[in-house]
């Protein structure tokens, strides 16, 4: 990805952070737990990841979202 296109996918997203929007601070996708687009943990909160999908596909920014290797974050820690 160029740092232009991180960029543009950063304005799209800068509301909608996975780890402080996530109730279980997941980021690297979705949980599975959502019901009706709210999270299982708390019913009157909206899924980060679902907000996160609907705004690339809005912003006709999806495909390519969906089409891109990512790294996973590692949450290792050293000594």
């Amino acid at each position: 990805m160029t740092m232009a296109e991180e960029k543009q996918n950063n304005e799209i997203l800068k509301e909608l952070c996975p780890k402080t929007g996530c109730a279980k601070g997941f980021v690297n996708g979705p949980c599975g737990g959502e019901v009706n687009g709210k999270c299982e943990t708390d019913k009157t909160r909206d899924c980060a990841w679902i907000l996160i999908y609907e705004g690339l596909k809005k912003n006709g920014k999806l495909e390519k979202f969906l089409n891109q290797y990512i790294e996973p974050k590692k949450l290792s820690f050293k000594n």
